[in-house]
């Protein structure tokens, strides 16, 4: 466990940020020893993160270097996940296709190599290069036209090595038929991001298409449900399964930008009661 203890002025823009403890909401100030996530980068006082049994985002990791301002405003930079959940789930490409329908998300089906030449530009070079030849054979069989056959015969190979190169074969993407393999689930504060164990992009679920957010417990873990708005469910099995993610889970659902209702449904009675405080402290979270 790497820890960090904060100093005036060596972390003054860490200072300046006004951070708290995500979960008791102590403000962190000059001379707390804190850590953070290794994947969220969030800072906790030690003592918090020793009573969240030393993980957060489903890991144990921790940042051995003190990390550079998160609320910077730098182009072209990502800011981490508010939470990542591990899942394991396998989807098929029809269903990968309505995930496309949220941003662009082309890059989710493999790339196969195609023509871009249409059928009409094929054929239509293809008579082309026979009527040349068929003239080519006349000349030859009736005047004996040598060289001119020579000379037109290598315009035409040219001309069909010029094509060719204007004309490549590119990269296109085509429908696989082949499941993704879900690799994670990650809240971000304006969007969800579900990530495949195939590719290093993700699809997005944003914000403003949820309409609510179900975390179901079953025998002896979570599954997670985001309900679109139009009523369409997309349900993932996660690795969720104790008191602790889901309330860490939860803190980090309602740091969205906006609010979106949030259920969370089957809870045996000893959760219920662990979880109440997320249900009394905010209207759009209910637990059953």
């Amino acid at each position: 466990m790497h820890t960090h203890i904060i100093q005036n002025p060596r972390h003054k823009a860490f200072l300046d940020e006004n951070r708290s403890d995500p979960i008791t909401g102590d403000d962190i100030k000059e001379g707390d020893e804190i850590v953070f996530c290794a994947v969220c980068k969030s800072a906790f006082l030690k003592d918090t993160w020793l009573y969240l049994a030393k993980t957060h985002c489903n890991q144990s990791e921790t940042l051995g270097k003190f990390p550079l301002s998160e609320k910077l405003e730098i182009s072209g930079v990502t800011r981490p996940p508010l939470y990542v959940i591990q899942c394991n789930d396998k989807i098929s490409s029809s269903y990968t296709n309505e995930f496309s329908n949220e941003t662009d998300n082309h890059f989710m089906n493999q790339p196969v190599v195609v023509d871009e030449r249409s059928f009409y530009q094929k054929n239509t070079f293809s008579i082309w290069v026979i009527c040349i030849s068929a003239v080519l054979i006349l000349l030859t069989m009736i005047k004996g036209v040598a060289p001119l056959s020579i000379g037109i015969t290598f315009v035409a190979i040219m001309t069909i090595g010029i094509k060719s190169m204007f004309f490549k074969d590119k990269k296109l993407f085509a429908p696989s038929k082949k499941k993704k393999e879900i690799e994670s689930i990650e809240i971000h504060s304006k969007h969800i991001s579900i990530r495949f164990k195939d590719t290093k992009k993700d699809v997005r679920i944003i914000l403003k298409s949820i309409l609510a957010i179900n975390l179901i417990y079953s025998s002896s873990s979570y599954s997670l449900q985001v309900v679109k708005k139009g009523n369409k469910i997309y349900d993932f099995s996660t690795s969720l399964n104790t008191v602790t993610q889901i309330n860490q889970l939860l803190h980090s659902l309602v740091q969205f930008d906006e609010k979106v209702n949030i259920f969370v449904r089957n809870l045996p009675y000893n959760d219920r009661v662990k979880l109440r405080k997320w249900e009394t402290e905010n209207e759009n979270v209910l637990l059953y």
